[in-house]
């Protein structure tokens, strides 16, 4: 055989082993791509099912809620029912105690106007005061002096904080339960009615005859007339005018409103202060 020939033979048989090679590697592939689609199968199928279960559910919920929905509509099952008609009965109840509450509400307005009106026409001035533990006010500017308990105060008017020294000439005094803002500038001692000061203190009395009189009580340098006075709005104020040889003083209670929490009370201190009231003795000057 020619040497050509020869290569010929052996270039072809060469070149026909890479095609068997290249033949194995195609034949390969194949089973590769098998097994990645059935892996791809188990995941939806799974996935199929998931949707189907989730689906089933969502519309056993649904349909359940609509049922409900529908048996409320048409007036519920038993036990709806049944709690419907508790709560018409509480709501009843409720109305029915709203309007006994109303009716006790205005009994006790009553009542408490009923007391009112007893403890006012019981008022008293006291004739005997434990003041021992009292603070005493006296001042060298003041004809008098009063006691009054720890728990109230000295102060200025809250209306004009100077008056009490543009009133010097008249000596005026403001009083009032410590911690008590309802209760501000409460009593008011003052020396008043000057045109009448020179007068007997038997005309002094004729002056005030006529007054509706809770109390009248003497005391050491006078007499003393405790009555409810209007003032220029027409409220009642609880007033104890105190009747001396050379003066006339008036102490006044200056809350209107009887319905206010410790009324009573400090009503009661004021009418007990003033019966601490005293004269102060004149000091005679020598040369």
């Amino acid at each position: 055989m020619p040497v050509d020939n020869i290569i010929e033979e052996l270039e072809k048989g060469g070149a026909k082993k890479p095609k068997k090679a290249k033949e194995k590697k195609i034949a390969d592939k194949p089973v590769v791509q098998k097994k990645e689609s059935k892996r791809e199968d188990n995941q939806l199928f799974n996935l199929v099912i998931a949707v189907v279960v989730i689906l089933g559910i969502i519309g056993i919920v649904f349909g359940y809620t609509k049922d409900k929905i529908s048996e409320i509509r048409k007036g519920g099952t038993d036990v709806t029912k049944g709690l419907e008609q508790q709560v018409l009965v509480l709501k009843d109840d409720i109305n029915a105690l709203k309007e006994k509450a109303s009716s006790l509400e205005k009994d006790t307005i009553s009542n408490k106007d009923v007391v009112i009106d007893l403890f006012e026409k019981t008022r008293k001035i006291p004739t005997k005061v434990d003041a021992s533990n009292w603070n005493v006010l006296g001042d060298e500017k003041l004809s008098f002096s009063v006691s009054f308990p720890n728990t109230w105060e000295k102060v200025q008017s809250i209306v004009d904080p100077t008056s009490e020294q543009s009133e010097t000439a008249s000596e005026v005094v403001y009083l009032q339960p410590i911690g008590q803002p309802d209760f501000l500038n409460s009593v008011t001692i003052k020396s008043d009615y000057a045109d009448f000061a020179e007068l007997s203190l038997k005309e002094k009395m004729e002056i005030f005859q006529d007054l509706d009189l809770l109390d009248s009580s003497k005391f050491v340098n006078g007499q003393m007339l405790y009555f409810i006075n209007l003032d220029k709005d027409n409220n009642e104020v609880p007033t104890i005018i105190i009747l001396t040889d050379d003066n006339i003083y008036r102490a006044t209670f200056n809350i209107s409103n009887k319905k206010l929490s410790g009324y009573f009370g400090f009503r009661k201190d004021f009418e007990s202060i003033a019966a601490t009231f005293a004269l102060v003795p004149k000091v005679i000057e020598t040369e």
